[in-house]
């Protein structure tokens, strides 16, 4: 019998929590492999994409989140507390690595522009070669804010086709102005990848029940704008086929639609939680120290490949684990608790003025 979309509480969604930590796997799997292909004879280049189903889980879990807040500012300090500290622990660990292998490459100057999340904004490079993304969730937390602050969050199944519309026609005609494209591009690297939030935002109308047939259409158009998009500065065309991402990007969808119809309940497992609940610090940490230590494991301990990998995995995984329970956690429920506190200070001082 055909099952319709699962609603459930969203306090926790112990699928998203896996698909989480099954991407992020994925993009380290990505990074270790293909930086020491000669040694492995193989890379996991599809690991690339693993990014992808993280914008998707972006757009599916911010829409959720935009809804129940009362204030704009509510979203701005949540998305801080989230974000932020964790980042910031996770940096000055790379920073750390820097200074043991290549000291001549960090520089005050990078390290503050780093800590903002916006070094593009400052002609400076990114630290870790993984923190491109955090530069494109923020251009959509921008984008989501800006519906919600002009009320027209119910409208933005509508708002998100024009949008795309936009990033296409963009894309159409910038392309005879090489420096137009290429400015839009590296700063609001957004417009390369909108449709896999849009498509976590259509996937979530779609797991409520609302406006069925429309979000499906809207999701076919979605999916086809990716395909569009695939050569158009994304990471993915620089280590797979137009055809291998669709493939993928197809995968993908097809995972949000079982998991919106209740067929991914059996990742529901400990191992999967927990890699999901580490996901965001694993993802800052594995690229550079991860390489460094298997460079190190290879070529002065002389570890074999496989053993090197297994090893940098594992102490990556260690001090995500660390950098989520020692401050990541805390550092959030210590913002979000302070900020309501100080929120019911001033609605209590409001209410005893009047």
């Amino acid at each position: 019998m055909h099952s319709a979309p699962q609603k459930q509480s969203f306090h926790r969604i112990p699928e998203l929590d896996a698909l989480r930590g099954l991407a992020a796997l994925s993009v380290v799997l990505f990074h270790f492999s293909g930086s020491n292909k000669n040694l492995l004879g193989w890379d996991f280049r599809f690991g690339v994409t693993g990014v992808d189903i993280f914008f998707m889980i972006s757009g599916f879990v911010i829409f959720l989140t935009i809804q129940k807040i009362h204030r704009w500012q509510d979203f701005a300090v949540f998305r801080f507390a989230r974000l932020y500290p964790a980042f910031w622990c996770c940096m000055l660990v790379t920073a750390v690595f820097m200074l043991v292998y290549e000291p001549e490459n960090l520089s005050v100057t990078q390290l503050l522009a780093n800590a903002t999340m916006l070094p593009a904004y400052f002609s400076e490079k990114d630290l870790d070669g993984s923190y491109w993304t955090l530069l494109v969730e923020i251009n959509f937390y921008l984008w989501i804010l800006a519906v919600y602050m002009t009320g027209t969050l119910k409208r933005i199944e509508d708002i998100g086709f024009a949008f795309i519309i936009l990033i296409v026609v963009f894309h159409i005609f910038s392309e005879n102005d090489t420096s137009l494209h290429q400015i839009v591009v590296s700063k609001v690297q957004l417009a390369n990848h909108f449709p896999l939030f849009y498509s976590g935002i259509l996937f979530y109308q779609l797991f409520k029940g609302q406006k069925t047939v429309k979000n499906i259409l809207l999701m076919v158009f979605s999916l086809l704008a990716s395909f569009y998009l695939h050569s158009k500065g994304g990471k993915s065309m620089y280590y797979i086929s137009a055809v291998e991402h669709c493939f993928m990007l197809v995968f993908y969808h097809a995972v949000f639609t079982l998991f919106i119809y209740g067929k991914l309940r059996f990742l529901d497992k400990m191992p999967l939680i927990q890699l999901g609940k580490i996901s965001y610090c694993l993802y800052l940490i594995h690229q550079y120290a991860g390489l460094q230590l298997i460079a190190t494991f290879t070529e002065v301990l002389h570890f074999n490949i496989y053993t090197a990998i297994v090893l940098a995995l594992g102490l990556a995984v260690l001090l995500a684990y660390f950098a989520n329970t020692f401050v990541e956690i805390p550092a959030n429920e210590l913002i979000r608790n302070w900020y309501k506190n100080r929120r019911s200070e001033r609605l209590h001082a409001n209410r005893t003025v009047a």
